[in-house]
């Protein structure tokens, strides 16, 4: 549930290489749906002691209200941090005026990969190191699952195009981005950027240099850190309850336009406990291995570029919130670090 939500600038490789694979059925064999409900008005309304007890956990994170942030230090031009969200929404794409001022006028623009761009890199690495794609020797999916799930899963799929046979040795999270989100498949299809491709696409038609923080070898070494059990506990999730992904999409959005996210880890954390499907906890390993841990290697790469000066820093929104998120790090690291809007 948690993979596809803040990866989708991998969804796009991940069906590209899926063409690759000879699997193009999977992105495009069902008509798209776009929608869902706002979650949080919806537990508001019937279960209100739950979403007090979310709100009242998300007011406990430091940092997660606010997406734009200004980075400062004496003698050192102002950088910016911005927390993207990795769609193709329209509304998400345009930028309010202060950001989109300050990523044009920035010296270097910063992503965390700065081969979004680069599908040649992608399918290179499914050639070289086939085993970021692959699951590990002797495993397949369906070794995860009971006969009922496998048979439910297999359905899925094979509506989707291509049979559980044909994907059984991809790695589950590569699988569930695939499958999870329709309209940001059809918009993958047609090429259509997300935020932080669209971001970098800017960058180069303004001569702007772009920089990454990580390689998109390492983007899909955090995903496979997961264990194999959460992996499949996501996909199952995705194919037992895709409306539940739709909703689970809107309500993030609509939380990331009104610039306050502080409900959102609770509330993915509170799905997560409580879906029994599998044992493993698939939000807490994607927080530690996805979130966590990659926002330590970030802000140690990022600090030369805020060191120079005028860096337009942009990355996922979870990774900018919490007390080991990038704005509490470069804080760590001697820069004041305020809203800018």
């Amino acid at each position: 549930m948690f993979a596809h939500i803040l990866h989708r600038n991998l969804v796009f490789l991940a069906a590209s290489l899926c063409l690759l694979l000879g699997l193009s059925t999977i992105a495009n064999a069902e008509p798209v749906s776009c929608g869902g409900i706002d979650l949080l008005a919806k537990m508001k309304r019937e279960d209100r002691k739950t979403y007090d007890q979310i709100l009242a956990e998300g007011r406990k994170i430091p940092n997660a209200r606010g997406l734009f942030w200004k980075i400062e230090k004496r003698g050192v031009k102002p950088s910016y941090l911005f927390g993207t969200m990795h769609v193709s929404d329209p509304r998400v794409i345009k930028l309010p005026h202060t950001v989109k001022k300050a990523h044009l006028k920035a010296k270097v623009i910063v992503l965390e990969s700065d081969q979004l761009l680069e599908l040649g890199k992608a399918r290179l690495l499914a050639f070289t190191k086939p085993d970021m794609m692959m699951m590990p020797a002797g495993k397949r999916i369906e070794d995860f699952l009971t006969p009922e799930q496998r048979g439910v899963v297999d359905t899925a799929l094979t509506a989707r195009g291509a049979p559980l046979s044909a994907v059984n040795y991809l790695r589950p999270w590569m699988v569930t981005s695939i499958v999870a989100s329709a309209c940001e498949q059809s918009r993958a299809k047609d090429r259509t950027p997300v935020l932080d491709q669209q971001l970098a696409l800017d960058a180069i038609e303004n001569n702007i240099p772009l920089k990454g923080l990580e390689t998109l070898e390492e983007q899909y070494g955090a995903l496979n850190k997961m264990s194999l059990e959460a992996q499949v506990k996501n996909l199952i999730s995705a194919i037992a309850h895709p409306e539940q992904f739709a909703n689970i999409d809107e309500t993030m959005l609509r939380l990331y336009l009104s610039s306050d996210i502080r409900p959102l880890a609770p509330l993915l954390r509170w799905f997560s406990q409580n879906d029994t499907t599998m044992a493993a906890d698939s939000f807490a390993e994607f927080e530690d291995e996805v979130i966590t841990r990659r926002n330590h290697t970030m802000a140690d790469r990022a600090k030369p570029f805020l060191q120079d000066g005028n860096a337009f820093i942009a990355v996922g929104a979870l990774h900018v919130q919490g007390d080991d998120g990038l704005v509490e790090l470069f804080r760590k690291q001697g820069f004041k670090v305020t809203p800018a809007i």
